[in-house]
């Protein structure tokens, strides 16, 4: 115990506060870390749906899109009208 003593509370005050500190700033960086994890990966998703969703246009099919209740058949323009030769030599 008389080791114990020896210690002055100042430094012992002082490293718990600077191993808290730590813990407090690597805490704050894991989180900062994970929020950008989270947000590159939702940017990843919605790339890909709208990907895949320009190519599925390209069929000339209708793509069914749902949110929840709502849904709804969507198809590219350039499918409802394709150029004629008539619309061709207009443009040329």
């Amino acid at each position: 115990m008389s080791s114990l003593k020896k210690i002055p509370i100042l430094k012992v005050i002082l490293i718990i506060w600077i191993v808290f500190a730590s813990l407090y700033v690597v805490y704050g960086e894991y989180q900062r870390v994970q929020i950008m994890v989270a947000q590159r990966s939702y940017q990843a998703g919605l790339r890909d749906a709208v990907n895949q969703l320009i190519e599925q246009a390209q069929t000339c099919q209708p793509i069914p899109v749902t949110s929840g209740e709502d849904s709804v058949s969507l198809i590219s323009l350039a499918c409802l009208n394709p150029p004629t030769e008539e619309t061709t030599e207009e443009v040329e």
